[in-house]
């Protein structure tokens, strides 16, 4: 009996000194050099000073004191002369989000944040908030890529019911076994599995997902890169075969309505055929995407003819080619000198090279044909349930200010790929005229997950002025997805 007391005794003494565990608070400071002290009293030496209005997370409470952390160290401070701020948890909306050293974008990146990777907010200044890792490391990132913890957990895709919902369609199962998952993430819950065949009425699409109806009012969540859409409206009326319209210029507005004052759906590039749904005023309705668009009449041409444009005879026919738009939605990837995103570029040019690869013979699958967000994994998901016989991942590249960069360079993990990266090196180099950066070995996700024979080709620095403006320009982007073109004949060969 006395060795348990003793033990008791031992235990309270020992929760007696421990340390009160974090707490999810803000120390914001309320006075100029306010004193940072080695321990919780006056007497505790002087480590250092923090000025007004400064927030730091707090790791510790005793008293009147608080324990906060400080230049990666802790240290304590008068309660009295802080304001104490319960902190907000926020959540990455992307992958690889880049934790700055001050709020800027010219300012040095110190790590990155994961999609759905949840850290403290400690404070927000502009268009910035400063976040704090479980391990004391900080620093800042821009609110645009940043959601709360709270609605993030609200606005978890669930089963609730969905019966005031209109259905948009319907979605085909076009795997052996598709996981139907509570959210729209591949890391969520899966609620239940379903077989290729299967057909499901969708309610809601969503950054590469369709939220589906399952049995009763129960819903789940799938991804849209293993499923063949089709959508519900039956009354469209069917495309006349017999006439088509070409695009006369590249970048042609494909909109939702007969004018210009409807949003642009879409895209075309010249040389582009459309079947013809039928002619309103000066403006075709056509078929566009399982659906349909309009187009301006006086900037195309009709073609009667039942004759299909010949192709370029190469020896990419049969042929399908996963092209690849780098970021995309909450994610800008870089920014150019001038404000550029590189996800714009990236996807006129990824659709530019869809145009110059169908008109090769090529298949091609797009990951995102819009200004959609897609993770890495769905990226690389996408090109390995494809039947892809090469995956090109378009990006444009970017160095700090303080730095000079310029040129194409292309990027492999494999070295059954090397040859790959070469020839599209060679390729777009000859076809652009941008400095030739060479091929390198490259750790990047959608690359080294990849089933596929599959490269990462950076067109062009948008950090340098110069070069900014030239890859902006569609003589350029059609250069380079010529380029690219024929570098995917020289590897068929």
């Amino acid at each position: 009996m006395k060795g348990w007391l003793a033990l008791l005794f031992i235990l309270a003494g020992l929760i007696w000194v421990m340390p009160a565990t974090a707490h999810a608070d803000t120390a914001n400071v309320q006075v100029n050099n306010l004193n940072v002290r080695s321990g919780p009293s006056l007497s505790d030496s002087v480590l250092g000073k923090v000025q007004k209005n400064e927030s730091y997370s707090v790791v510790d409470k005793k008293g009147d004191w608080v324990k906060i952390n400080w230049n990666n160290k802790t240290g304590w401070v008068a309660n009295w002369l802080v304001q104490i701020k319960k902190d907000e948890s926020v959540i990455s909306k992307v992958d690889y989000l880049r934790v700055r050293s001050k709020g800027s974008l010219t300012a040095a990146v110190r790590g990155y944040l994961m999609k759905n990777e949840k850290v403290t907010k400690v404070s927000e200044s502009g268009n910035w908030i400063k976040i704090d890792r479980s391990k004391g490391s900080s620093g800042w990132v821009h609110k645009d890529y940043l959601s709360t913890y709270n609605s993030e957990q609200s606005n978890n895709g669930n089963q609730s019911s969905n019966s005031s919902q209109t259905s948009l369609g319907k979605v085909n199962v076009a795997t052996a076994v598709l996981n139907v998952r509570s959210k729209a993430t591949t890391n969520s819950s899966i609620l239940r599995q379903v077989r290729k065949g299967s057909s499901f009425e969708y309610l809601e699409e969503k950054q590469g997902w369709y939220k589906i109806k399952l049995d009763g009012s129960k819903t789940g969540w799938v991804a849209g890169w293993l499923v063949t859409k089709k959508n519900s409206s039956s009354s469209e009326p069917k495309a006349d075969k017999e006439t088509k319209v070409t695009m006369q210029y590249n970048a042609t507005n494909l909109r939702s309505g007969p004018s210009t004052n409807y949003k642009v759906l879409g895209r075309a590039n010249k040389g582009d055929q459309f079947n013809v749904i039928s002619k309103e005023g000066k403006w075709y309705k056509i078929s566009y995407k399982n659906s349909h668009a309009y187009v301006a009449g006086w900037i195309v041409d009709e073609n009667n003819s039942t004759t299909p444009t010949p192709v370029s005879s190469s020896n990419l026919s049969g042929k399908t080619i996963v092209v690849d738009a780098g970021h995309g939605g909450f994610d800008p990837g870089a920014i150019g000198r001038s404000g550029t995103y590189e996800k714009t570029l990236t996807l006129q040019t990824a659709q530019k090279l869809k145009s110059t690869l169908e008109r090769n013979g090529a298949d091609v699958v797009m990951t995102r044909a819009n200004d959609s967000y897609l993770s890495l994994s769905a990226r690389t998901a996408l090109s390995n349930a494809s039947k892809g016989d090469a995956f090109i991942s378009v990006h444009y590249n970017s160095v700090p200010q303080s730095i000079r960069a310029t040129g194409i360079n292309t990027y492999f993990y494999s070295s059954t790929t090397r040859k790959l990266a070469s020839n599209v090196q060679s390729g777009v180099t000859q076809a652009t005229g941008l400095r030739d950066r060479g091929i390198r070995h490259g750790d990047f996700h959608v690359i080294r997950y990849n089933k596929k024979p599959s490269i990462m080709v950076e067109l062009g620095f948008i950090s340098d002025a110069s070069e900014e403006k030239t890859v902006k320009s569609s003589s350029y982007q059609n250069k380079a997805s010529q380029g690219i073109t024929n570098g995917l004949i020289q590897y068929f060969k």
